[in-house]
């Protein structure tokens, strides 16, 4: 029987970016990293002697600061009535968790083989949030090392600000605070509330990702404990793992997740171990097919950093590769109508054109959407990949041309999803890469390939011209791009917010790709074209395009040479072609 450990293993490996990690102080404490309980009390203890005072040892030091100053011996009031700055409050509490020279050469207070663990498993793509209940900065420190910078939310002000959880490449929440703030929380009382900003992202961590749960007993941190029984519906497991024997408290939260449990030897063993499983798997792993969610994390991990533009420009180069070899196997994918069973329909076809592209779909739509904005862009990547996609010569021997091309049908797909995302994204940079960049393409009379604009190499109508035979042209244009249509439906779904978005990006994209092919068309007589859209959409854009002129995007961008009244003479001609 397989167990945890390999399930967890497996878990984290399949569902990149989908399992967080929620940390005790078991985490901390094998740095030599306090609590923040016996930082309050270390403190109290100190004021005692300063006063010149002896505490028996019956008594506990914060009971005895509370009977003296009759105030809490809470960390903020400590702090505050021992250090009045906050340059002062920092050196105070440096001893606590910062390491000394000496202790540095011991290797304590630093971050351990788990924090680099976990950093390892952040890096590439596999952990994005960390909830912590510590006060330390291990985890910051060992990401930082790994090159991460992570995005840290510690109280109120920080949780306002924050983007969603799922745009970011690396998060942690300091649910309890952070100690150089001085808003850490101890007591009972404390420990029972959040701010609603706080709260409001621990709900959505419960609910949207899997729990790898280490070194946190669940006993102390109240209301944390009341937001895991009060989430009743998650989408991932919870992996809770202990140390000592899992407690009460820890086993009705693992029932209530229906969660599975693993015991270890401590943080670094187990972290360590996990890191060595994943590694282990992926190296096992190495030839066979990227899976779509690992390629959708790792683009989102290259996008951010400047180091990994190559990594990117590999990624989307190799997976294009593999979908091109295929699409150009003829014994697959056989040209010639001789070579084809009765059986054989362009929709299935579109059917397994499109299951072979759904990785590099979604690497393209991952571009296109949050591209914008990052130190790489993936611009020339995604263009390349249509060319690539594009068979560049003919095949050997005789061959039926509209068979020849639809082998095109990959690279529109990626055209579309790119163009639909960079549209949603507002990313026109890279809208304007992909229709204005030729892709290279076969030339049925010529060994040589034709560099041509992809409204003249991808549009629907260059896909569809030769199937007349039972079928309009303008019915297989039609039947073409409803499959598209329908193809990119699902990847699309992290990108738009509804299904009545995704239509209206769609149909946006199609006019704004019909103007180029109808600029583009010079001499081609075609009277009707079979769309997905109806006079509805033309006049939005128009709209748009009276509205802003110039500067509406597309020629802003340049990806439409044409000024705003040529642009609406455009419509007004597509218009009368729609079928």
């Amino acid at each position: 029987m397989v167990d945890t450990r390999l399930s967890l293993t497996f878990s984290v490996r399949n569902n990149p970016g989908r399992y967080a990690l929620l940390l005790g102080s078991g985490v901390s404490t094998e740095a030599g990293i306090p609590t923040g309980w016996t930082v309050v009390s270390n403190l109290a203890q100190r004021v005692a002697a300063a006063e010149g005072r002896s505490i028996d040892d019956d008594t506990d030091p914060t009971d005895w600061f509370e009977e003296t100053y009759d105030e809490a011996a809470t960390y903020e009031n400590l702090i505050e009535g021992l250090a009045k700055t906050q340059t002062e409050r920092r050196s105070l509490l440096e001893g606590f968790f910062e390491p000394t020279e000496e202790e540095a050469e011991r290797g304590e207070k630093t971050p351990t083989e788990a924090h680099e663990s976990i950093a390892w498993l952040v890096d590439n793509g596999y952990i994005d949030v960390i909830l912590t209940t510590n006060f330390d900065q291990l985890i910051e420190q060992a990401l930082r090392e790994q090159g991460v910078n992570p995005v840290v939310i510690s109280g109120k002000e920080t949780a306002q600000g924050a983007e969603p959880l799922q745009h970011q490449d690396a998060v942690i929440i300091k649910v309890n605070g952070d100690y150089k703030q001085t808003n850490v929380k101890n007591l009972s009382s404390e420990l029972e509330t959040y701010s609603e900003p706080v709260q409001n992202i621990i709900d959505r961590v419960f609910q949207e990702y899997g729990l790898i749960v280490c070194g946190w007993s669940g006993k102390h941190d109240t209301r944390l404990r009341q937001s895991l029984q009060e989430c009743e519906t998650h989408r991932y497991s919870t992996y809770w793992t202990h140390y000592s024997e899992l407690g009460d408290v820890a086993s009705e939260l693992v029932g209530h997740r229906d969660g599975f449990t693993i015991n270890h030897d401590g943080a670094i063993s187990f972290f360590s171990d996990l890191r060595d499983r994943v590694q282990a798997l992926v190296d096992a792993e190495e030839g066979e097919p990227l899976t779509t969610p690992i390629a959708r994390e790792r683009v989102k991990r290259y996008l951010s950093r400047e180091e990994h533009r190559i990594d990117l420009a590999d990624l989307i180069n190799d997976t294009a590769q593999r979908v091109g070899e295929t699409v150009q196997d003829t014994e697959r994918f056989p040209v010639s109508r001789e070579e084809l069973d009765d059986d054989f329909s362009v929709e299935d076809r579109y059917r397994r054109y499109g299951s072979l592209t759904r990785t590099i779909v979604t690497e393209a739509m991952t571009c296109a959407y949050w591209g914008s904005d990052t130190v790489n862009s993936g611009e020339e990547s995604i263009s390349d990949a249509l060319s690539t996609l594009s068979p560049s010569r003919s095949p050997d021997g005789a061959f039926n041309s509209s068979l020849n091309d639809l082998r095109r049908y990959p690279a529109t797909l990626v055209l579309y999803s790119a163009g639909l995302a960079g549209m949603a994204g507002d990313n026109w940079g890279l809208v304007s890469t992909l229709l204005t960049n030729p892709v290279e393409i076969s030339h049925p009379r010529s060994t040589q390939p034709s560099d041509v604009l992809p409204a003249r190499a991808l549009h629907p109508v260059r896909l569809t011209g030769g199937w007349g035979r039972g079928l309009s042209r303008e019915s297989a244009e039609t039947s073409l791009r409803s499959s598209v249509k329908k193809t990119l439906e699902d990847p699309g779904r992290e990108f738009f917010v509804s299904e009545t978005r995704y239509e209206r990006v769609f149909e946006d994209f199609e006019v704004l790709f019909d103007m180029l092919w109808y600029s583009e068309a010079d001499g081609d007589h075609v009277v009707s074209l079979g769309t997905t859209y109806w006079e509805e959409a033309i006049n939005r854009i128009e709209e748009q395009i009276e509205e802003q002129q110039e500067d509406w995007p597309p020629i802003r961008t340049g990806i439409l040479d044409k000024s705003s009244d040529d642009a609406i003479g455009i419509l007004d001609d597509l218009n009368e072609l729609i079928y």
